[in-house]
């Protein structure tokens, strides 16, 4: 018998290197589950599949509800359908459609990382939304078992990734996987490619080089092994590797499968793991190897930038933050730079000791604050204003972000102020604090 321990072990600092060099040079491909789809409704998480499974099962006889599971979507949806295909079609849509704002943490890190094809096997938009925060534009795409797909789908890049849904999509009702004979129509379909998957996505998906990260997929069902065959084949040249979240019982089934996808063909490492604590410990790592941050480290050569916001700005921030990571300027951003364990107050006022320059996203909110956190920064930053030579360097720059006045604080120091509203003045900032930081080396020599 295997030891159940092991099962339980957490990815090693190897695993993630190695699984962040994948997601790097754009051989993984992220696969989401129908685990990772939740919501919290008054402080108790709960899988969506379950919540609609529950609510199409209230609408059952109760002599059914008493010989099924509830929460089992599929099982469910199989009786649900004597009512008609299209009643169920539409239950379903709406519920997603319902759910459409939705966006947990999970997806909010797992769009921060540079996946550029995601194969997702639930209706949500959580990935959709989160990616959209970031600034990136997701392209979708789907597999309709019933019916023609395009050929190809436009495969993803980082800046525009794929977000392909395997089990259809509620922009298109009739293609999504609901039954049970569903899945058996699904996967009969997959294997005979009638109908075939894009091209495109089938080559991605059975490239040797490719490795795959499953989160919440459910590897304890028996038809994963039929879709893995379909997807991805047998020769995959490094293993990829799958976090689930183990049900108590069945633990010598959940052996069974571990030590399958294990030692079988298919290579793959299964985890038990929290998917959140996963998904921001991988982002942690994901900066702490990345180039930039290794340059960050080094990098005598680049000017450091504080960028002071109200919170309310912090989609303003955050995109503010590439553009000068990306012009090879290192920013300064408390969600990004602060880590778990920080002293917040000491840790902000130690760094704009030393950063290089303060840059202020000016708005109507931030008008409006005149106590609290962002203000003592801005205080601190004029404080520090006095170690400068008047008119020789700049230091703070004053950037809109809106169509608003200075602050009164700010409008005192006669400072010129970049207008963010037009996204062709970003240069114009670039340039300023680069030909500025120049100089400042120039006459430092």
């Amino acid at each position: 018998m295997l030891d159940s321990k092991k099962m339980e072990c957490k990815l090693d600092n190897d695993d993630l290197d190695t699984l962040i060099y994948a997601i790097k040079q754009k051989n993984c491909i992220l696969m989401l589950g129908p685990d990772t789809a939740t919501e919290t409704v008054d402080e108790k998480t709960y899988l969506l599949t379950e919540s609609l499974a529950s609510q199409l099962a209230e609408e059952l006889e109760q002599k059914t509800r008493e010989r099924i599971n509830p929460s089992d979507l599929a099982q469910v949806s199989q009786y649900y359908a004597e009512k008609g295909r299209l009643r169920l079609e539409s239950k379903a849509s709406n519920f997603y459609k319902k759910k459409h704002a939705l966006c947990n943490q999970l997806h909010q890190n797992l769009a921060k990382l540079p996946f550029y094809f995601t194969i997702t096997t639930t209706p949500d938009s959580m990935l959709i939304n989160a990616l959209e925060k970031e600034k990136k534009l997701p392209i979708m795409g789907l597999y309709n078992f019933k019916g023609k797909n395009p050929e190809p789908v436009q495969m993803g890049t980082v800046e525009k990734p794929l977000v392909f849904y395997l089990y259809g999509s509620v922009t298109e009702p009739n293609s999504l996987l609901l039954t049970e004979n569903d899945l058996l129509d699904f996967l009969a379909g997959l294997i005979s490619g009638k109908p075939p998957l894009p091209n495109n996505i089938r080559i991605e998906l059975q490239d040797e080089n490719k490795i795959f990260l499953f989160l919440g997929f459910g590897f304890r069902h028996w038809y994963l092994r039929i879709l893995l065959y379909a997807l991805q084949g047998k020769n995959k040249i490094s293993p990829s590797i799958a976090l689930e979240k183990f049900p108590l019982e069945n633990t010598i089934d959940l052996e069974h499968t571990v030590f399958f996808f294990n030692k079988s063909d298919y290579k793959i490492h299964i985890f038990k793991e929290d998917f959140n604590i996963f998904a921001a410990t991988l982002l942690d790592r994901y900066w702490e190897c990345s180039s930039v941050v290794v340059l960050r480290k080094e990098a005598e050569n680049m000017p450091e930038v504080f960028l002071c916001h109200a919170s309310e700005d912090k989609d303003h921030a955050a995109f503010l933050y590439k553009e000068l990571e990306q012009a090879g300027i290192r920013p300064w951003l408390d969600r990004e730079n602060l880590r778990g364990g920080d002293h917040w107050d000491e840790k902000i006022r130690d760094t704009i000791k030393k950063i290089d320059y303060f840059v202020v996203l000016q708005s109507q909110t931030l008008n409006n604050k005149d106590r609290g956190y962002v203000t003592r920064e801005i205080n601190r930053a004029i404080d520090r204003l006095e170690e400068f030579p008047r008119g020789k360097y700049v230091f703070i720059i004053p950037v809109k972000i809106e169509d608003c006045p200075l602050r009164e604080d700010l409008e005192k120091l006669k400072l010129h102020a970049i207008d963010l509203t037009d996204k062709g003045n970003m240069k114009k900032l670039i340039d300023i604090i680069q030909r500025d930081f120049q100089k400042r080396k120039k006459l430092d020599k």
